[in-house]
């Protein structure tokens, strides 16, 4: 099986550029040969000691179910399955570390006492997909470097959106693993509602019917930052077009290579641009357009942009799109800045006028972010204030001796020339 043409074109250039980013290959070396926290080894031992290890013998039911789900995806690479005693609804991937171990498929056992057998193979495949993608060993790089909270918001938009386009690409291989589309949406039901079918009557073309009527929503006005799963109807979506589309009907009669399916790209990539948007409202464009414009007029006062004052930019714009550095840089080739931060600055205190100390407050912290106090940025921020903030001149030195107090460190330079002393 060809699992490369099956992987959403946009989640392999994702998963490449972040091995190029991560330098992943390397680092995997180096946890190899340092064998550093050894992370599957005890991962299997608390397994072995809290879990149970599917096997034949104790789980026949669930045993035959993984041994489908391989042979579905022609998967043949050394995997161990087990039952972790958990609540929450969900199964997870360890990959292994190097040849000669085996991977692990952990399932919860709330979902395991949840999904029939049908929803559990949908499910296994999609595991099995993120270990044949290699996904699940580059989270693990990913979580190496960055353990905790501390990873850069760039960084961690590129990760976020890499993460959401792994888990589409996974859920075709739950979906060759298990090729009946109401099975899945009946999974995506839920894991997001914490139900039982069986407990309230699920309608799969009345859910697909919701899901359209909130994708629509998405289109327009939501946004989808801060999650690390893509929302259910735009999942929903992207399974539906490849379970009708030619290359999944060519996987499914066993045709070695499906080849491109130029069709099903150009109906993913309307789906994939609402991933790596940060919002399509009016107001979310403004401020995502205040930002850029704003901070290029206000660093580039005194004629240059340094680096500090450029992190003081790309920071918060970050927030409103995953490629802040690419939109920053068409704001600085435009020649109508002055225009776009007028226009932004309008729409954003006509619909919420207290958001003006905010605005504010974020172009001083550009202008303090070099640590250097320049006349022309301090003269613009007297101007901005009082023409477009409407503060009063003495509202707009108090923020401005307020910031200062707060965030302002002088930076220390070498002194031109020495100055004479006396120490040799």
């Amino acid at each position: 099986m060809e699992y490369d043409t099956i992987r959403l074109a946009r989640e392999k250039q994702a998963s490449e550029h972040l091995r190029r980013l991560f330098t992943a290959d390397i680092i995997a070396e180096i946890l190899r040969e340092g064998r550093v926290e050894e992370r599957e080894n005890w991962v299997l031992a608390t397994l072995h000691g809290h879990g149970l290890r599917i096997t034949h013998a104790l789980a026949p039911r669930v045993a035959t179910l993984c041994d489908q789900v391989r042979q579905a995806l022609d998967f043949t690479d050394a995997v161990e399955f087990f039952v972790h005693g958990s609540g929450e609804l969900n199964c997870s991937a360890v990959p292994r570390l190097e040849e000669g171990h085996p991977h692990l498929v952990i399932i919860n056992s709330a979902l395991l006492e949840k999904l029939t057998d049908s929803e559990l193979r949908f499910v296994l495949g999609h595991e099995i997909g993120h270990l044949v993608s290699r996904n699940s060993e580059l989270k693990r790089i990913i979580e190496f470097v960055f353990p905790g909270e501390n990873m850069p918001l760039p960084i961690r938009d590129k990760v976020d959106t890499w993460d959401k386009l792994s888990e589409m690409s996974a859920d075709r291989f739950g979906y060759l693993a298990e090729p009946d589309l109401e099975v899945c949406l009946a999974v995506f039901f839920k894991l997001s509602s914490g139900l039982d079918t069986k407990a309230i009557r699920f309608d799969a073309g009345a859910y697909l019917e919701e899901m359209d009527r909130v994708l629509e929503a998405f289109r327009t006005e939501l946004s989808d930052s801060g999650m690390s799963h893509p929302v259910n109807p735009i999942r929903v979506k992207a399974l539906q077009l490849f379970a009708r589309s030619d290359m999944c009907r060519s996987l499914r009669s066993g045709q070695a290579d499906p080849g491109a399916n130029a069709s099903l790209a150009n109906e993913m990539e309307e789906l994939i641009q609402l991933v790596l948007s940060k919002g399509h409202s009016p107001l979310v464009a403004a401020r995502r357009r205040f930002i850029a414009a704003a901070g290029m007029l206000i660093a580039g006062a005194d004629e240059q942009i340094g680096t500090d004052e450029l992190d003081a930019i790309l920071e918060p714009l970050a927030q409103f799109t995953h490629y802040p550095a690419r939109y920053f840089r068409k704001m600085v080739e435009r020649s109508d800045v002055l225009t776009v931060f007028r226009e932004a600055t309008t729409t954003i205190l006509e619909a919420n006028p207290s958001e003006r100390f905010e605005m504010f407050e974020y172009m001083v912290s550009v202008a303090l972010a070099d640590r250097a106090i320049d006349q022309r940025e301090i003269e613009m921020l007297f101007d901005v204030g009082e023409k477009v903030f409407s503060f009063q001149r003495k509202e707009v030195a108090q923020l401005l001796a307020s910031a200062v107090q707060q965030q302002y460190v002088p930076r220390l330079s070498l002194w031109p020339q020495a100055p004479d002393s006396s120490e040799e």
